[in-house]
């Protein structure tokens, strides 16, 4: 069932995912964000809102920084997000640290889990926490069909035991793990059907109307669901002085 047909996230894990990220965190007017790989800037713009926090808002899309820029300023809080057109695995933040990061929508997979994670324990202030969504395997035994639209060369997805142990490799602490939703996967597809009607842009490629028709398919008629999964989790970068809690 769709419980928000004005959301703009491109993934399962929508607004409320990354408030409670935000609460986990304990951010404030004073605290410092980023969120990697921004996306259209729901995520950054929805933070800075409700939170009053800074926000510094990275993606490697030119067109999703403009998007984001624009939806900062309808709703009047382009003063509390920076956006940056950046390549994240070329960037640095390490001279000012941020409280949380964000790393929503597969982001961490497509950077490189291990080294993704790597990034965002260096750019955390001690004690910090890191946010992420991604794709989950809930079964070994996933049909063809289903598992050719979800993995390729590529990409292949953790389980939720194994990113708690990439997560542990790389100085994190779980605070918090847990599947998102049906209503997420409704959301997110429900958004992606109305962008797949666009006539410029990254939706408006054929191939790329086609993998999502497809991948929309796949997820109901071959009851998808039952194989894959959205996994959230919030996770604190560990005191290396006290060694894992």
């Amino acid at each position: 069932m769709v419980t928000d047909d004005r959301a703009v996230y491109s993934s399962p894990a929508g607004r409320e995912f990354t408030f409670a990220a935000a609460r986990f965190a304990g951010v404030n007017p004073g605290s410092r964000v980023l969120d990697m790989g921004c996306g259209y800037g729901d995520g950054a713009c929805s933070i800075a809102t409700e939170f009053r926090c800074r926000v510094t808002a990275v993606d490697a899309s030119e067109e999703n920084i403009r998007a984001g820029r624009e939806l900062a300023v309808a709703r009047g809080i382009s003063h509390l997000v920076t956006f940056e057109c950046a390549d994240l695995l070329t960037s640095d933040y390490t001279d000012e640290p941020f409280d949380l990061v964000l790393a929503e929508g597969g982001v961490l997979t497509f950077l490189g889990r291990q080294r993704g994670m790597d990034l965002a324990h260096a750019w955390l202030a001690p004690r910090g926490f890191l946010a992420f969504s991604d794709l989950t395997m809930l079964s070994e035994r996933v049909p063809q069909e289903v598992r050719a639209i979800f993995e390729d060369e590529r990409f292949h997805y953790e389980t939720e035991n194994s990113y708690r142990a990439l997560a542990g490799r790389a100085g994190f602490d779980v605070a918090f793990m847990c599947l998102v939703p049906p209503s997420g996967w409704d959301n997110y597809y429900a958004h992606m059907a109305r962008r797949l009607e666009d006539n410029s842009g990254f939706f408006a490629d054929p191939a790329v109307k086609l993998a999502f028709h497809r991948e929309i398919d796949v997820y109901y008629r071959l009851e998808g669901f039952r194989y894959i999964g959205y996994l959230f989790c919030v996770a604190r970068k560990q005191d290396r002085r006290a060694g894992p809690v």
